[in-house]
């Protein structure tokens, strides 16, 4: 193998992979990414075993078609602290990857590219395009919600259930659960399906979303999701588990609503958390006729309180909440108005945007002070 690319645009597929790559591998060759190199695009892949991204780039002059593992990492570092004008002659000779600048040389070991492993799809799936902000925004209003690590392994992740021309996204971790509802273009008609997208996919799948392209395509199989956004294709394992009825933890028939402008209460809650329980982060609203008071106190036996007119006239309720919780759903809401509903002090609170342009749901569960 043998070419010429020049660094930059070498740079940006290398810095989407490294995301993908295994870091604390038990094979050797999951801290490697596979180069290969036909005619005038190299091609490069990076696989955790669950997740695989690919990526293709131009480049300059091929010399020497061919294919490699190189160390993922060390070639990312090394295109970095290259100038942003250099060209970089890469040259495998021996099982040894050469690099050469005007100025700089470097060898880095390799591993064969027929010991990378590949993320298996099945055969039959459903493939539909969906504007590319919309999933953006699809992604960003849920994600936050997804459980990490958690022994429920079925909650680290995302659900995506279609149904007609109808994309649903839920994520919970038990404590806070987030829905997004979004229809696709109107000539789309597809069959039911629901797959949990591991998290580790959902928030690469966020990197790829910043490309000028208008529409991405997805692919939904039985056992994997494969995500084809112009020079990149990501393909994960799904998470095989029955994910909780989401319907049945969002509150129904709640009648008391607050509504507060979003740049007014974020402020509010960020003081008050100051003395907030550092472990359990707990504040406790107490909402009357016109007023919303909110505090907080911690082992040390300090206290904050704020009080605050607002636009409430139910019956008059107490309750504690997470305030991180509450602070991550409003900063994924738009600006304006934000109308929480209420069902009674032992169940979750819904937060929405009283003008959302995309029909969003967060529900908060309470919890003891």
């Amino acid at each position: 193998m043998k070419f010429t690319i020049k660094r930059n645009q070498l740079l940006k597929p290398l810095q989407l992979l490294n995301g993908v790559v295994e870091r604390r591998q038990t094979l050797p060759i999951l801290g490697n990414i596979l180069l290969v190199l036909d005619q005038q695009e190299l091609s490069l892949t990076g696989t955790d075993l669950e997740v695989e991204l690919s990526g293709q780039t131009p480049v300059e002059q091929v010399m020497e078609p061919g294919e490699i593992t190189v160390p993922a990492k060390k070639l990312l570092d090394i295109c970095r602290a290259l100038n942003e004008d250099a060209i970089i002659e890469f040259k495998v000779v021996h099982h040894k990857l050469y690099l050469q600048t005007d100025n700089s040389r470097f060898s880095l070991t390799t591993l064969p590219a027929v010991e990378f492993p590949k993320v298996k799809e099945s055969m039959q799936g459903i493939e539909f395009t969906i504007n590319i902000q919309l999933l953006k925004q699809l992604i960003e209003r849920t994600q936050f919600a997804m459980a990490h690590q958690d022994v429920r392994y079925y909650l680290n992740g995302c659900l995506w259930e279609i149904q007609g021309n109808t994309l649903t996204m839920v994520a919970t971790d038990g404590h806070r659960l987030s829905r997004c509802v979004i229809q696709l273009s109107e000539d789309t008609a597809l069959d039911s399906a629901k797959v949990i997208v591991p998290r580790k996919a959902v928030l690469e799948i966020v990197k790829l979303l910043q490309d000028e392209a208008e529409t991405i395509t997805i692919v939904m199989h039985t056992n994997s999701i494969r995500v084809v956004a112009n020079d990149f294709v990501l393909t994960s394992k799904l998470i095989d588990g029955r994910y909780p009825d989401y319907q049945n933890v969002i509150p129904k028939g709640g009648q008391d609503q607050l509504v507060i402008e979003r740049d007014v209460l974020k402020p509010i809650l960020s003081r008050v958390a100051i003395l907030s329980n550092e472990k359990y982060r707990g504040v406790r609203l107490s909402l009357e006729t016109g007023m919303l008071n909110v505090t907080a106190n911690n082992p040390e036996h300090e206290e904050a309180e704020e009080k605050i007119p607002v636009d409430f006239s139910g019956a008059s309720i107490e309750l504690g909440v997470n305030v991180t919780y509450l602070l991550d759903v409003l900063n994924t809401l738009p600006k304006g108005s934000i109308v929480f509903t209420f069902s009674g002090a032992d169940k979750g609170i819904i937060v929405q945007h009283q003008n959302d342009s995309i029909d969003v749901l967060n529900v908060i569960m309470p919890m003891r002070l």
